[in-house]
């Protein structure tokens, strides 16, 4: 099973499908904060038909580390994923209100 952060001292589960939604650098899918406590994936920019859905998991982690080096692929690759705590600015600049309600407050 996957978690994500969904808050300070919150993991929740991620079920199927998002648990599928891989990362990238260059997301085209935003998250927002629900009613159950998780997150909702919204699109961010145009995604074509068979496009895979991809999102920043940084828009969601205070501080990654189980692993750093990003291997998304993406023009756009920062190459390392800190978490919000070392990327917030980059991540309110990209995805604008698409990222986890608790990292708001920092």
């Amino acid at each position: 099973s996957h978690t994500v952060q969904a808050g300070w001292e919150k993991h929740v589960v991620m079920n199927l499908p998002a648990r599928f939604i891989n990362h990238s650098c260059d997301a085209n899918v935003g998250i927002k904060d629900n009613e159950f406590g998780a997150y909702d994936f919204f699109a961010i920019r145009s995604i074509e038909s068979g496009e895979e859905l991809l999102w920043d998991y940084e828009a969601a982690e205070y501080e990654i580390g189980a692993f750093s080096k990003c291997l998304c692929g993406s023009d756009k690759c920062r190459e390392y994923l800190g978490g919000f705590k070392t990327s917030g600015d980059k991540i309110q600049e990209l995805y604008g209100d698409y990222y986890a309600n608790y990292l708001k407050d920092t």
